[in-house]
């Protein structure tokens, strides 16, 4: 019996003091595409998002809605898994950090740490930024302390607090990225990280901050003056989240790529290993960051009124174009800009008249003209040994999506072409026996890009396999498969209104 192995990924889980936005959808839809793709290779396939609901920024947050802390988080957090429902994510699952199952698990790792040492109480003095939630590095600001993210001035705090030993584990957290044993993606972040194994960068850092402080989180085990510093709270969600002892997969863990963004890069990549190592817990195989979106050239934020909401977009354009303009226009590893003007144009020069186009002409013509259509077979084997896939493989295993789905626009154009050089409609009625062998070719074309367009584009990929008569399940497997042309019920994608 053949073994099928598993594929574990995660995307970072949403912070809850604002409703998601139009970055958090791409992250979403950049684990989905992975995840959709791993399991079409036959893998068991664990896919984790949800939110995390503690800190001072969310306690603000309520606050300003004039709610309590817990009715806020779950009217917020709900709003994250609708996000993910409304944008077609596949079989995820869904964690809280206010769960008590999460709860109980970070109380008995806080406890698992502390007692072998690696947790221990002492005395903070330095710079901390709300809006990272982290004590900066000097690194981290500017001549101003001011963060280089937020661009607000740091708080200078001293306060006594519960540190971790990131020292006692820096130099294997180091080599482990070193050395691909923690790969990242893109390869030009592994050198940014390397560069925070400074001095400074390998000293102890804090673990809880007081209560009165924060007011919203994990109280401290056995010490209800300090709350659980938030990232040890969040990062631990990866091991909590699939029950790690109990879960009836075998060895779900480590998780094989965390898709996160740049400004939460450091937690992920030096504190995550280190609290892993801690544990005992094997290291995380992959992370793959991806950079910001801006919206019409400039930076998103609530005092310039440019949020961009994904709910509004996918309500006004449907999900398989929003899909498809993040995945494809914004470079998952750099960052992008979401511009109306651009979405239409790729909508109608990539959607509406390369793709849709191309599906429509094909299989209108193959079903009109059955004769010069028939006793063509399809096959995933076939798709799957074809050069174009290979280059679509590498791209997507570099966390480089918008490549991968440039290869099957390649294809797409390349089919286009062929339609029109053939002069299909005509010859069908002249040479059925030549019609045959570009409609061979054609239908092989339409099944190799409804299967590689099947993570991005799941409906539309649906569609194309079924205009040729077969479906995305039967192209995974290797058996051919007749072909059987059926015209479109509608248009793939109708002119924008």
């Amino acid at each position: 019996m053949k073994e099928i192995k598993k594929f574990y990924v995660t995307t970072s889980i949403a912070y809850v003091n604002a409703p998601p936005h139009i970055g958090y959808a791409m992250e979403l839809l950049q684990a989905d595409a992975l995840a959709r793709h791993h399991r079409l290779s036959g893998k068991d396939v664990f896919f984790l998002t949800g939110t995390d609901e503690h800190g001072k920024k969310v306690a603000e947050a309520a606050a300003k809605n004039d709610m309590e802390p817990r009715a806020y988080v779950d009217m917020i957090s709900s709003r994250f898994d609708a996000l993910c429902k409304a944008l077609g994510i596949s079989e995820y699952h869904f964690i809280r950090t206010t769960d008590k199952s999460h709860i109980s698990f970070v109380e008995g790792i806080w406890k698992h740490m502390k007692e072998s040492g690696d947790i221990y109480k002492g005395e903070y003095e330095g710079r901390y930024c709300t809006g990272c939630e982290a004590f900066l590095r000097e690194a981290e600001m500017d001549g101003e302390k001011c963060c280089l993210i937020h661009k607000k001035e740091t708080q200078a705090v001293r306060e006594e607090n519960y540190f971790f030993k990131f020292s006692k584990y820096a130099a294997q957290v180091e080599e482990a990225i070193r050395t691909d044993a923690i790969r990242i993606l893109p390869e030009f972040r592994k050198k940014e990280i390397l560069n925070l194994f400074s001095d400074e960068g390998v000293k102890d850092f804090s673990v809880s901050r007081p209560k009165e402080s924060v007011g919203w989180g994990i109280p401290v085990p056995d010490d209800d003056s300090q709350i659980m510093y938030v990232w040890i709270d969040a990062l631990m969600n990866y091991l909590s989240g699939i029950e790690y002892e109990e879960n009836p997969m075998t060895k779900i863990w480590p998780a094989d790529v965390h898709v996160i963004g740049k400004d939460i890069m450091r937690f992920h990549t030096m504190m995550l290993p280190a609290f892993l190592l801690s544990l005992g817990y094997p290291l995380s195989r992959c992370i793959a960051i991806h950079g910001f979106i801006f919206a019409e050239g400039q930076k998103m934020s609530k005092s310039l009124g440019n949020v961009i909401d994904p709910m509004g977009s996918i309500a006004q354009y449907g999900i398989e174009p929003v899909r498809y303009y993040l995945l494809r226009e914004i470079p998952s590893d750099g960052d992008g800009d979401f511009s109306i003007a651009r979405f239409k144009e790729r909508y109608a020069a990539d959607l509406q008249n390369g793709l849709g186009n191309l599906v429509s002409r094909v299989s209108v013509l193959g079903a009109g003209n059955f004769e010069a259509a028939k006793d063509i077979t399809v096959s995933g084997a076939s798709v799957r040994a074809r050069d174009i896939y290979k280059e679509y493989e590498g791209a997507i295993d570099a966390f480089q999506l918008h490549r991968a789905l440039e290869q099957v626009w390649v294809l797409v154009e390349r089919s286009n072409k062929a339609v029109e050089d053939a002069k299909l409609w005509e010859l069908a009625a002249r040479d059925a026996g030549e019609a045959n062998k570009v409609f061979t070719a054609l239908a092989g074309n339409l099944a190799a890009i409804a299967y590689m367009l099947s993570p991005f584009l799941p409906e539309t990929a649906e569609k194309i396999a079924t205009a040729i008569g077969t479906d995305i399940a039967a192209l995974s497997g290797d058996s051919d498969i007749p072909v059987r042309f059926q015209k479109p019920a509608t248009s793939l994608f109708p002119k924008l209104l």
